[in-house]
C-alpha cells in the first residue's frame, strides 16, 4: 500500500504532473528543477504567500518562513520584510534560534538549515536523502546483530530473538523501499538547547540528534517507544530540561533530561496533537491538535484535564507570552486567549478567517500571525 504523509494543515507541497506525449516517451513535456539544488527564488509577494512559521531573535529580529523556500526577516516590529538567501525551494515548516545569530530552519524533503547571521542566509546541513541512507544502515546493523545472537540463542530466548528479527528485517525493508522513493518524508519541526544540541522530528517516527551543531546528525528513532512509526509534529521545551514531543494518534513522548532518555506517555486522546506549550507553571503545559482539542496538565503529562475552548477548528501553534497570556490559533482564522494559565479561553475569528499556522509578538507589543495568506500584524486584542 502506497504511503501517505499525513502533516499539519497546509504542509502538503503540491507538486504539478508532468506530462509525455505518448509517441516521445523520454522527452517530458516539462522539466522541473531539482528542489534540492535550486534556490529560492525572490518574489515581491513573499510576504503574502503561505507562511508557516514566525520567531522572535534575541534582539528584536521577526523570522518568518513557509512554502518554496522563502524566509523572511524584519527589524523593525514587522512594517517592513526582506526575503533571506535559501538554497532550496521546498516548503520550510519550522524555525529555531538559539540567539540573535545561529538558528535552523526544517521542511519538506527532510531538509534542515543552518543560519548564523540572523536568518539573512542559509545553508543546508541535511536532506532526506542522507536521512534514508542513514536508517537504511542502522536497519541493516540491527539485522546482522539479532542474526549473530539468533546463532547462539538458548531455547528460552529463541522465540523472542525471532520476533526481534522478523520485525527488524521489516523495518529494513520499508527503509530500501525509503531510499527508492527518494527524499519524500518531511521534517516538521526542531528544537535546540544551545549551539550544539538539537533535535528535529518528523513524519514516519523520524527523529535525529546532533550534538556539534548540525556538523553531523544521527537517528535515535529506536530510543523512542513508538512502533507504529506514528508521525512526530512537534518537540518543545516545557521548561528547563523538560521536552515534550507530540504526535499522531494521540502521541506524547516526554524527556525530563534535556532528551537523553524518553517516556510515551499514556494520552488523553487518539485524535493528531499539532503542538504543546507552557502554562509557565512547574510541570505545566497545554497540549492542542484537532478539531479545537485542549489538554491540560499540571504534572508534566502524569495527569490530564480536558480544556473547552469553545471552538472545534483545529488548532495548529501556540504561544506562551511573558505576560502570562497564551494564545493558540487554527484554521479559518481562530485565536483563542488564556490568562489564566490555559483553564479557561475566549475565542475569537479574524474576520478574513484565514487559516493560521505560527504565532508570536513583536517588540512593539504586536501579536505577529503567519499561515495562509502570509503575514498579518495585530494589536494584543484586536480581531
Amino acid at each position: 500500500m502506497a504511503k501517505t504523509v499525513k502533516t499539519r494543515v497546509f504542509k502538503s507541497l503540491l507538486l504539478p504532473i508532468v506530462a509525455a506525449s505518448s509517441f516521445a516517451l523520454s522527452q517530458p513535456v516539462f522539466s522541473f528543477p531539482d528542489v534540492l539544488e535550486t534556490s529560492a527564488t525572490k518574489s515581491a509577494k513573499a510576504a503574502e504567500s503561505l507562511l508557516l512559521d514566525v520567531q522572535k531573535l534575541q534582539g528584536g529580529r521577526l523570522v518568518a518562513a513557509g512554502e518554496r523556500g522563502h524566509v523572511l526577516y524584519s527589524d523593525d516590529n514587522g512594517n517592513s520584510w526582506v526575503q533571506a538567501d535559501v538554497p532550496v525551494i521546498v516548503n520550510i515548516i519550522s524555525i529555531y534560534f538559539v540567539n540573535e545569530n545561529t538558528g535552523w530552519a526544517v521542511g519538506h524533503d527532510g531538509i534542515v538549515l543552518k543560519s548564523i547571521d540572523g536568518g539573512k542566509s542559509w545553508s543546508r546541513q541535511f536532506d532526506g536523502f542522507m536521512a534514508n541512507e542513514q536508517t537504511l544502515v542502522q536497519r541493516q546493523e540491527l539485522v546482522e546483530k539479532l542474526e549473530a545472537e539468533l546463532e547462539s540463542a538458548s531455547e528460552s530466548e529463541l522465540e523472542d530473538v525471532e520476533y526481534a528479527l522478523e520485525e527488524a528485517q521489516f523495518a529494513m525493508e520499508d527503509a530500501q523501499f525509503d531510499i527508492e522513493g527518494g527524499s519524500t518524508k518531511p521534517f516538521l519541526d526542531v528544537w535546540f538547547k544551545d549551539e550544539n544540541v538539537g533535535f528535529v522530528v518528523g513524519a514516519y517516527g523520524q527523529i535525529i540528534k546532533t550534538v556539534d551543531g548540525g556538523e553531523s546528525w544521527t537517528s535515535i528513532a529506536d530510543e523512542l517507544e513508538n512502533p507504529d512509526r506514528f508521525h512526530l509534529n512537534a518537540i518543545k521545551s516545557i521548561q528547563p530540561g523538560h521536552l515534550v514531543i507530540v504526535g499522531e494518534a494521540g502521541l506524547i513522548i516526554r524527556s525530563k533530561d534535556n532528551g537523553l532518555n524518553w517516556e510515551t506517555l499514556e494520552s488523553p486522546y487518539d485524535g493528531s496533537l499539532f503542538g504543546a506549550v507552557s502554562t509557565r507553571q512547574l510541570n505545566g503545559m497545554l497540549v492542542y491538535g484537532l478539531r479545537g482539542n485542549v489538554f491540560r496538565t499540571s504534572d508534566f503529562g502524569d495527569s490530564w484535564e480536558n480544556v473547552d475552548v469553545n471552538t472545534e477548528q483545529t488548532l495548529n501553534s501556540g504561544k506562551a507570552f511573558k505576560d502570562g497570556t497564551i494564545m493558540l490559533v487554527g484554521n479559518n482564522g481562530v485565536v483563542l486567549k488564556s490568562y489564566d494559565s490555559g483553564r479557561n479561553f475566549s475565542a475569537t475569528v479574524r474576520k478574513d478567517r484565514s487559516s493560521l499556522v505560527g504565532v508570536t509578538e513583536s517588540d512593539d507589543g504586536r501579536i505577529v500571525l503567519v499561515g495562509q495568506d502570509g503575514l498579518y500584524l495585530a494589536l494584543p486584542n484586536a480581531e
